[in-house]
């Protein structure tokens, strides 16, 4: 039985959904609340209304309601959330950015059911030992090539971050001590080129391990298409390995103390053969990215785009929650948050058009491998080469007003300089860091596009750092079935999110503002 923290889950068409659950939504966007300052490059001034936190509240009310079913990707749940995305877009006024003139880019998706016949044996010697998926492994992701038997001889490597091992790796599979993460760029090309037959992720934390275990689901999703995406659509198959599995391999291994944690180490023979075998059945997705744009206030400048990205997916339902335990995810915060913010964003904007149109780019399947944007920089809604900045929203929902920021891919980039100087004369605090492959930003930023992910910091406005670990403690409930929609959750925090998003958004879509192609050192 599905259950929610809401009662027992009952799916019900989209329709019924939207009919039933909407009126809570649709009606409360008055732009009431302070205005803020927004200063454009060259100095001029503008004011913004304040984002309007019932708007935030109805916005999050439906899309993580426990009949949604955690939106998991491909899922009924999920296509509810995106006919409710395309209605409020179509409400605010935005044009559909669909290459049909709608809302909905369709993503071709295919799924695979990973089946109880999926096990993996170790040979040592004559002995031998057999393990099962979802109990000691689980698939990782990948394209539609990585999803096949493989085996060979084991050997470690600690890290990908120096893959060019050549003929050492040929025909072997690759033990890891951390995640493939944008190491991935370099080495699957290399290690697919050597004849490396498969990876595998040791996790000996069994806490770490169940948390991938129930976030990987049983199926395994993949676009069926053209994707050059060696992080999250690698030719090469993939495993993560728990607690039981990983002392399996390494007994008797003499490793340096800091290889599990991800240092370099020369390969490694671990002594070890394995074979897997992966059993699957498999079925095409029904699924879309919504786009809506809000065309430029100057016909010079109307062809070149800031985007707002922000998934709508979440992990969906935990078919393993014990009898009566809450089995679905609504992700509240991850990512019903973003979406609100980026509709909140939307309607303001609309009152106000900047310069450079405004596209908002809603994006499905991102937790099963950023797959709606990987689709999306592969065959965009408007062409790479226009879009000034891209800004995107996916790091949760701070409980109080954050006034330090990390803009992760804004390191060395004239457009986390920006969102660093916009921080700067709020009086907040922002560092720039590198990109990693954890949200959609990352497929735009790998293609050239100037692209950032703005993510809360540590410090919040008044609040002590004794009341802040409480508010933690209280509300992040970051990949739990407990990240849910609570009438006491202070969306202040949420605001102050958006307002970030807003203020930098309009200043890249400032005529002032000079987009400028930074040095590509993801592109491959």
């Amino acid at each position: 039985m599905i259950r929610g923290r809401s009662g027992f889950f009952h799916p019900i068409p989209a329709a019924l959904a939207l009919g039933t659950l909407m009126s809570s939504a649709i009606a409360v966007h008055a732009q009431s609340g302070e205005a803020v300052a927004v200063r454009g490059a060259s100095g001029s001034v503008r004011q913004a209304a304040r984002v309007d936190t019932m708007a935030l509240r109805a916005h999050t009310y439906f899309l993580s309601h426990d009949r949604l079913g955690g939106r998991g990707g491909g899922s009924d749940g999920e296509r509810t959330a995106a006919a409710y995305i395309a209605s409020q877009l179509r409400q605010i006024g935005l044009d559909g950015a669909a290459p049909d003139g709608g809302y909905h880019q369709p993503v071709p998706l295919r799924a695979l059911r990973i089946e109880p016949g999926t096990r993996l044996v170790v040979r040592r010697g004559t002995d031998s030992l057999v393990f099962r998926h979802g109990r000691d492994f689980v698939v990782g992701t990948g394209g539609p090539a990585a999803f096949r038997d493989f085996d060979g001889d084991v050997a470690f490597v600690g890290s990908p971050r120096d893959p060019d091992h050549g003929e050492a790796l040929a025909g072997r599979v690759v033990a890891l001590g951390s995640a493939l993460g944008p190491d991935a760029l370099d080495a699957i090309p290399v290690w697919h080129a050597a004849g490396v037959t498969g990876t595998i992720q040791l996790v000996p934390d069994a806490a770490q391990f169940q948390g991938i275990a129930r976030s990987r689901g049983a199926e395994r999703l993949y676009v069926d298409a053209p994707v050059d995406d060696p992080v999250w659509q690698a030719p090469v198959p993939s495993l993560v390995a728990g607690p039981a599995l990983t002392a399996a391999l390494l007994q008797g291994a003499t490793l340096p103390e800091s290889a599990l944690r991800g240092a370099i180490v020369p390969p490694i023979d671990l002594g070890r053969h394995v074979s897997v075998r992966i059993v699957s059945l498999e079925r095409t997705v029904s699924a879309s990215n919504v786009a809506g744009v809000l065309p430029g206030a100057d016909p010079a400048l109307r062809d070149e785009y800031v985007v707002f990205t922000a998934h709508y997916d979440h992990l969906g339902i935990d078919d393993a929650a014990a009898a009566g335990e809450d089995s679905i995810y609504n992700g509240f915060s991850d990512n019903a948050a973003g979406v609100a913010m980026l509709l909140a964003i939307a309607r303001e904007m609309r009152d106000d058009p900047p310069a450079r149109s405004v596209l908002f780019l809603f994006l499905c399947a991102e937790e099963r491998g950023l797959l709606g944007a990987s689709f999306a920089a592969t065959e965009p809604v408007v062409p790479l080469d226009r879009i000034a900045a891209l800004i995107n929203l996916d790091a949760g929902a701070p409980p109080a007003p954050p006034v330090s920021w990390r803009i992760a891919g804004g390191e060395g980039a004239a457009l986390g300089r920006l969102a660093r100087d916009i921080a700067a004369s709020r009086g907040w605090t922002a560092a720039l860091s590198a990109a990693s492959p954890n949200s959609d930003y990352w497929p735009f930023l790998r293609r050239g596009v100037p692209a950032i992910f703005l993510i809360p910091g540590n410090e919040w406005e008044g609040v002590t750092a004794e009341q802040r670990d409480a508010l933690r403690q209280r509300w992040d409930r970051y990949h739990r079935a407990d990240d849910e929609w609570a009438a006491d959750f202070p969306f202040v925090g949420i605001a102050r999110y958006a307002e970030f998003a807003l203020l930098v958004g309009r200043a890249a879509a400032d005529p002032d503002w000079a987009p400028r192609r930074d040095a590509e050192p993801l592109q491959r």
